[in-house]
Parts: structure tokens; C-alpha cells; sequence
């Protein structure tokens, strides 16, 4: 009888230092990324674990993390919250495998730059705003808010950014589920992950985001995929046809191509994101700056010029190229960095748009020869034009 019970024991305690091993794997991992905040939530959900079981050591990581100040430990669990306690209150689900978290929450969420799209998406925006202020109007003529929106779009033409913003309008928190990562090493378990972010995202107010829907919900005809991958795309209709009218739910994809043809109707609306223009790069470019900025207007234009069709997060990179080199360097590096820029993209323009990248060159301090050089313009054709 002792044998067994101490047998027992032992399997407790190996459970618990297995677990405990995880839980200190995962904190490792979040602190070598400096992820600060997730890292206290998992160091509050060790404390609170090994306070339940009467072990010392929670005391100890309270110190060590929080300080011993009960006020300081109370402050810092609020900030871990995030503002208003609304999203964090309840530590969020994690995977099995890695113990790490299966949503990042933004409470608020927070937009790296402005908002900047075609009048058509903007209004599809505030469409959705609009209705999830007045549904209680809806109601009263036995209607619902749009319960399910789609965005597909190219990479970095803002489908994440307006996630964020309808977010911020509904002043409720953002709920991120990145499918690509929730993939566990157990595909059975991917399922169960996927379950689980939805249940958790269903009992609060937010707006819930599914990003990179094609890494799950691609097309079942798909040969190259094993069935257990195509199960999982049957999970994600079920939990999508299961979504309530309560809260918004997000998806975004890059490979609209991709999606499985029964994923489309669980959508109440699609909205195309197409890529920037030339004009909404520049007022891009004119929202992000200042007068102190170092890079001149005409640069900013110039790169608006050439990087129209591709994306704003490739704008912003090239812009804060610029930036860094201007600032390092003075307005010689600048203008370096600024013709390597503007020497790989202006080939792939219009003559009629390289015509005026020119202009814009010489405008910006640049000679004559050095900009028909880069522009790919005549220089005769460049004095003309100017």
C-alpha cells in the first residue's frame, strides 16, 4: 500500500516538474524576444498555478517579476491586462505543444501609421461601424449587424491596419488568431487550438481576427494536402457558422485564389484591398511626416511614384531607409540611398510616369543627367518636358 502510494507521489511530482519544465521553456522563448508583455502573463499564470498547489516558488517569481509590494504586483497584473481589464482578465488559451499563447491581444490596438485606402474601402469600413452602432436599430427590423467580413488583398496593403482600425472605432479590444502559427506539430490538436481561440473569443466583446485564413482553409480538392489538413478546413466552417451576431469577426487572406469555395459563403461581405496608388502613397507619406522631417517632400514623392501597385508597408520601409541614412549620414547619403531606391523600380514605369519621376528628381536637387539616368528618359526629352 505504501509502495503504491509513494509510486503515485512520484507521478505527481514528475507531472509537475514536466510542466514545470514547459512553462520555464516558454518563458525563456518570450523573454529572448523581449516580449515583455506576454512574458509576465505567462509568469502570472506559473504563480497563480503553483500558488493552488501551496509551492513556495510563486512567492519568490512574485518578487523577482512584480516586486514584493502588493500595490506594485496589483499595478503591474493591471498593465498586463491592458486598459480597462477587458481582454486579459482571463489568461488567453495556449497550444498544448509549445505553452505558447493562441491569440495576441491589442487592448487597445495600436495603428504603426494611419490609415490610408481607396474612398471604396473606406466606406465598406464605416458601413460596418455604422451598423454595429445602431444594432440595436437593426434589430427592431429583424435584422443583424455583419457578423463576418473578409478582407483579401496582396501583402501589405492594409487588411491587418484595418482590422486595427475597426477595432479602435468600436473602442473594443482585437483579438489576433494567426492560423499559420496554430498549427500544432499535432494536427488533431490544431483543431482543438482552433476551438478553443473561438470559444474564448466568443464569451467578450471584441473583434476577432483571423489572419492568414488560406494557411487552414484552402480548397479540400487540393491533392497535395493529407486529410487530416482538409478535416481541419471543416472545423473552421463550423466554428464560423457557429460565430454569433454579437461581436465581429475579421478574416484576411493574401491567396484569395487558395480558399476552399464553401469558406466564401460564411461571409456576409468581401472587401477587395487593392494596391496603393501613386496619390494615396504620397498622402501617406504627408500623414507620417512633420516639418522636422529629414527627408524632403520631393524624395517622399518620388518614392511614391515608383512604389504605386506594390504596398504602403514597402513605402514605409523605404521611407524610414531614407530617414535613417538622412540622419546618419546628411543629405549626400540621403540622396544615395534615395537613386539605389529609385534605380531598381523606375525601369517598371510608364513613360509618361517616368516623364514626371524626372521632374520630380530635378525638383528635388538632383542634376539633369543623373535624373534622365535614373528615370530611364531622355535628357532632351527631360529638358522639354521641364
Amino acid at each position: 500500500m505504501i509502495k503504491k502510494e509513494q509510486q503515485q507521489l512520484d507521478k505527481k511530482d514528475s507531472a509537475q516538474i514536466d510542466r514545470l519544465r514547459s512553462e520555464l521553456v516558454q518563458i525563456a522563448r518570450l523573454g529572448a524576444k523581449g516580449d515583455g508583455e506576454r512574458l509576465r502573463i505567462q509568469v502570472l499564470r506559473l504563480i497563480r498555478a503553483l500558488r493552488a498547489e501551496g509551492d513556495d516558488l510563486a512567492d519568490v517569481l512574485q518578487a523577482a517579476v512584480f516586486g514584493r509590494d502588493e500595490a506594485t504586483t496589483a499595478s503591474a497584473i493591471r498593465s498586463v491586462r491592458g486598459q480597462g481589464g477587458t481582454s486579459l482578465s482571463v489568461p488567453v488559451p495556449t497550444d498544448g505543444d509549445s505553452r505558447l499563447d493562441l491569440l495576441r491581444v491589442e487592448d487597445p490596438p495600436v495603428m504603426p501609421h494611419p490609415l490610408v485606402q481607396s474612398p471604396n474601402v473606406i466606406r465598406r469600413l464605416d458601413t460596418l461601424v455604422a451598423e454595429r452602432r445602431s444594432a440595436s436599430k437593426l434589430a427592431r427590423a429583424n435584422l443583424q449587424p455583419s457578423r463576418a467580413v473578409l478582407f483579401t488583398g496582396p501583402p501589405g496593403v492594409g487588411k491587418t491596419l484595418a482590422a486595427r482600425h475597426l477595432a479602435l472605432q468600436l473602442q473594443l479590444p482585437l483579438l489576433v488568431l494567426d492560423l499559420a502559427s496554430v498549427i500544432s506539430s499535432f494536427l488533431g490538436r490544431t483543431g482543438n487550438n482552433i476551438k478553443q481561440a473561438f470559444d474564448f473569443a466568443k464569451r467578450r466583446d471584441c473583434v476577432f481576427f483571423l489572419d492568414e485564413l488560406d494557411a487552414i482553409a484552402k480548397r479540400r480538392d487540393d491533392d497535395s494536402d493529407i486529410g487530416e489538413l482538409k478535416r481541419l478546413v471543416t472545423v473552421l466552417l463550423q466554428e464560423i457558422d457557429l460565430w454569433g451576431p454579437n461581436n465581429l469577426l475579421v478574416a484576411a487572406t493574401n491567396h484569395a485564389n487558395l480558399l476552399d469555395p464553401a469558406v466564401w459563403r460564411r461571409f456576409d461581405s468581401t472587401v477587395e484591398f487593392p494596391s496603393p496608388t501613386a496619390d494615396q502613397l504620397r498622402e501617406l507619406g504627408e500623414l507620417v511626416s512633420d516639418k522636422s522631417d529629414l527627408v524632403p517632400r520631393e524624395w517622399r514623392d518620388a518614392l511614391a511614384m515608383v512604389g504605386a501597385n506594390s504596398s504602403q508597408s514597402d513605402y514605409i520601409r523605404d521611407l524610414n531607409s531614407l530617414r535613417r541614412a538622412t540622419l546618419l549620414g546628411g543629405k549626400t547619403n540621403g540622396r544615395q540611398v534615395l537613386t539605389e531606391l529609385l534605380a531598381a523600380r523606375a525601369p517598371d514605369l510608364k513613360l509618361g510616369d517616368r516623364k514626371r519621376l524626372a521632374v520630380s528628381l530635378v525638383k528635388a536637387g538632383i542634376s539633369q543627367r543623373e535624373a534622365s539616368k535614373l528615370a530611364k528618359v531622355a535628357r532632351e526629352t527631360l529638358r522639354s518636358t521641364l
